[in-house]
């Protein structure tokens, strides 16, 4: 689900709180918040994993607290990678589950482990596969493939994660 989607969305919680959704904000941490506002227009913030569904409604579990951590998340963020090069402007980012898959910087996708948000997003380098991870005959990864920590996390449960390690270097 895209970000620009999720905007103006009425927000309920199982204690009674309701509002709408400003926007999502980035902690330092990696965590994502939801920021609202009321009726009133008092803002209020809700830890994303608190989030028991999206949909037309975003429905979230918990309190809502009053503190809005994080720096927003907007599309036409200056994007620069790790050496400094500028990489070009956030067009936008992509959530799925509860958690921040990808952010489209001009006409590239950049997977979430390599994003760091402050006043412009820095890219840090996501290794890739440089050949396919196969087990039995059968291809488990494809070459090209991010290595990220839930690939990683499946090649463990299939037995490769050594053999996956070693075709990212």
């Amino acid at each position: 689900m895209k970000i620009c989607e999720l905007y103006g969305r009425k927000v309920l919680g199982d204690g009674g709180k309701e509002g709408y959704l400003l926007s999502i904000n980035a902690a330092e941490d990696g965590a994502f918040f939801l920021v609202c506002a009321d009726e009133r227009e008092r803002e209020f913030s809700v830890d994303i994993k608190n989030v028991v569904r999206f949909g037309e409604k975003i429905i979230f579990s918990g309190g809502a607290d009053k503190k809005i951590p994080g720096t927003p998340l907007r599309a036409g963020r200056e994007c620069f990678d790790t050496d400094g090069r500028f990489l070009g402007r956030v067009e936008e980012y992509v959530f799925a589950g509860g958690r921040l898959k990808s952010c489209r910087i001009g006409k590239k996708n950049y997977p979430a482990e390599g994003l760091r948000f402050c006043d412009a997003v820095i890219v840090r380098g996501v290794g890739r596969l440089k050949c396919d991870v196969t087990k039995d005959g059968a291809t488990l990864f494809k070459k090209g493939s991010p290595v990220t920590d839930e690939l990683l996390e499946e090649a463990a449960c299939a037995g490769e994660y050594v053999q996956t390690r070693l075709k990212s270097l």
